[in-house]
């Protein structure tokens, strides 16, 4: 297991590091097959927010807290995410009665999710792009991206439906219940 940390608006302290890495490394009690966590500390008008962010076997799950001090929203983060892993095998166990299975034909490791800011020129009525999101489309189920949907705490998700070979939307719907969207050309 690989855990990086990343600062925005601050630097990564040597006393939060002893704190958080041996902490991290318990995540793997609930999930073996975890790639990389990511630690993402953002300190704004006194608040400090911590972001772990982990990849396990084309799992990816996101947690966040924001507190006054630095350890605690770490702590509570990893509560957050303990709780997400430990609600995913439940279902896992419930849903297949078999440990997390492979999707057929994934083979290359995808990265991290890569953020950039991008400006749209024009009038100041035009729509402003202020955030662009790449995310890498793993084939998988409706099912099971509905749950990586519920996983991550989203509303839609976005994914490549390995038997109808289109990239298609799961979302949530207000009744409780969940909607696919299939793309139709032409």
């Amino acid at each position: 297991m690989n855990v990086t940390f990343h600062g925005r608006n601050c630097e990564i302290t040597e006393k939060f590091r002893r704190h958080t890495e041996p902490r991290a490394a318990t995540l793997e009690n609930f999930f073996d097959r975890i790639g990389e966590v990511r630690v993402t500390l953002a300190m704004q008008r006194g608040w400090k927010t911590v972001e772990i962010t982990l990849e396990a076997d084309g799992l990816l799950l996101r947690a966040e807290e924001r507190t006054n001090d630095e350890l605690a929203s770490f702590d509570k983060a990893l509560d957050r995410l303990e709780r997400q892993l430990r609600r995913y095998r439940e279902r896992v166990k419930d849903h297949t009665r078999q440990p997390f299975r492979r999707i057929a034909g994934q083979q290359e490791q995808p990265g991290p999710d890569v953020e950039e800011e991008q400006d749209v020129t024009g009038d100041a009525e035009a729509i402003k792009i202020v955030r662009t999101k790449t995310h890498p489309l793993k084939p998988m189920t409706a099912e099971e991206a509905a749950l990586q949907m519920e996983l991550l705490g989203h509303d839609f998700f976005v994914f490549f439906n390995g038997n109808s070979r289109q990239v298609e939307v799961v979302y949530r719907r207000r009744d409780g219940g969940y909607g696919l969207i299939e793309p139709v050309t032409g």
